[in-house]
């Protein structure tokens, strides 16, 4: 063992721990490295090219992702390591050093009340501004717009900023805000005709390759729903920001699927820091049900129905899915029956195109969006489903409402299956925003007995949903 100080090489993108210490260094490459999920798939897996390991330390050269510097910190403590810093960040500094609950009542848009900023609010918002990077973790209708206009609104002004998102209606609906609640120089890159960068660009990542001369300029980065931003087009991008120091991730489903998928948690928390821990949620992260019983989010009620026909034993997933689901007409029935029962604002959420089409058949008046609509089309039926006072019924495909989009729903069924952590916890939020004319949520799904892929996706909705702290029934007659 050496007695020589280690040295920390720290920029905005990426640091670099110096140390002659041989062994220390192997293990942080071995505690900072981890199996993709599914990596058995992979070709070059098989072929015996790739040993399935994704590094996020290299042990030659010690490079690492800044925002893995606890980490990294953390074992130097733990080895009792000394060392140096060299820290050549940029440094970018807010307008306050903190902000309080009546932050906007200062800017308030016309014909706006008064807001009082929760405190879960207020403090994400102060994190970020001691801190310059994290990860909002919140649950979705936690509020998450007001806590990116309050850091927005806390840089100084003149920042080069880019708020980032996946897609082209989560983009609208943050420029909407943003601009309405009087942020300067807002411009957006978006689609045909939205080219228009400014101080502020708020963008899809789809056309972030216009402004590319301009990325190392970027000094605020905030991304939107940061589960569907970790692609290979997202994270080119982060590495472009070499002059970036304030970077924030949002999202209800930061690790897109818990932990099981710790190389897609390690570039999340890598390219944005760490999780932001809070005083005013029990363990540091805010909860749907904490939410719930403070009545910011509404209450919900989950209802799951037996399939029992067609027996599909057989049947591979994606066949399953398509016999089972898509093409099954007596599904089709018991879902439209279920909708027709309901009393006012009810979305139906589909995974098929032909699911969505037979729906629509049997439900006549019903909307009926799907991905081809243009934007246009998409408004209007988001536009109902906020404001309508009478008995209304859309069906959608799942892509489009998994994610981001306010709307303020009595009934959520859920025809679509599904599996994934994200999705069902992004679904259920859909439905948990408050409203004036509205008590709860009531959602409802299905346990498909139908098929082994099937059932056992359907028990995993279930343990997420009880896990997320719903009240979850199963009910093995049809009783409607």
């Amino acid at each position: 063992m050496t007695n020589q100080k280690a040295i920390l090489k720290i920029s905005n993108d990426y640091s670099i721990l110096i140390t002659d210490n041989v062994g220390v260094k192997h293990k942080i490459w071995d505690a900072l490295r981890f199996r993709e999920k599914n990596y058995f798939h992979n070709r070059r897996y098989k072929m015996g090219m790739w040993d399935g390991y994704t590094e996020f330390f290299k042990l030659e050269t010690g490079k690492f992702l800044t925002g893995l510097l606890p980490e990294v910190l953390s074992a130097l403590k733990h080895f009792n390591i000394p060392y140096n810093i060299e820290d050549s960040r940029t440094e970018t500094n807010f307008l306050h050093s903190e902000i309080k609950e009546d932050f906007f009542n200062s800017v308030l848009p016309p014909g706006y009340d008064p807001v009082s900023l929760h405190d879960y609010q207020v403090e994400l918002v102060n994190k970020v501004i001691k801190h310059k990077r994290g990860i909002i973790f919140a649950p979705t209708s936690a509020g998450k717009t007001y806590i990116m206009l309050g850091i927005l609104r806390s840089i100084p002004p003149n920042t080069p900023t880019l708020i980032l998102q996946n897609r082209v209606g989560l983009a609208e609906q943050n420029y909407s805000e943003i601009t309405k609640w009087g942020v300067k120089n807002v411009g957006t890159l978006w689609g045909n005709g939205n080219a228009k960068p400014n101080i502020v660009t708020v963008a899809s990542v789809q056309s972030v390759s216009k402004i590319e001369k301009a990325l190392s300029k970027i000094k605020v980065l905030i991304v939107d729903e940061i589960h569907d931003m970790m692609s290979a087009l997202p994270k080119a991008v982060y590495r472009r920001l070499k002059n970036c120091d304030i970077r924030v991730a949002l999202s209800a489903t930061p690790f897109k699927f818990g932990e099981t998928d710790k190389v897609q948690k390690h570039y999340v928390k890598g390219f944005f820091g760490p999780v932001l821990k809070i005083d005013s949620a029990a363990e540091g992260v805010l909860t749907t049900k904490e939410l719930q019983e403070r009545g910011i989010l509404a209450a919900s009620n989950c209802t799951f129905y037996d399939i029992n026909e067609p027996a599909l034993p057989y049947d591979i997933y994606l066949d399953a899915v398509t016999r089972g689901i898509a093409e099954n007409f007596e599904f089709h029935k018991i879902v439209t029956r279920l909708a027709k029962k309901q009393n006012g604002r009810t979305l139906i959420l589909v995974d098929r195109i032909a699911h969505g089409d037979a729906l629509h058949s049997l439900l006549p008046g019903s909307l009926w969006v799907q991905g081809k609509d243009d934007s246009k089309t998409r408004k209007g039926v988001i536009e109902t489903l906020q404001k309508s006072k009478k008995n209304v019924i859309a069906i959608a495909t799942q892509q489009i409402f998994n994610t981001g989009i306010n709307v303020f729903i009595h009934n959520l069924i859920n025809a679509a299956g599904g599996q994934a952590d994200h999705q069902i916890i992004q679904r259920m939020g859909r439905g948990l925003r408050t409203a004036d004319d509205k008590q709860g949520l009531e959602y409802y799904d299905f346990v498909y007995n139908i098929n082994p892929y099937l059932l056992e996706h359907s028990q995993k909705r279930i343990r997420i949903l009880k896990k997320q702290g719903h009240t979850v029934t199963v009910k093995k007659e049809i009783d409607f």
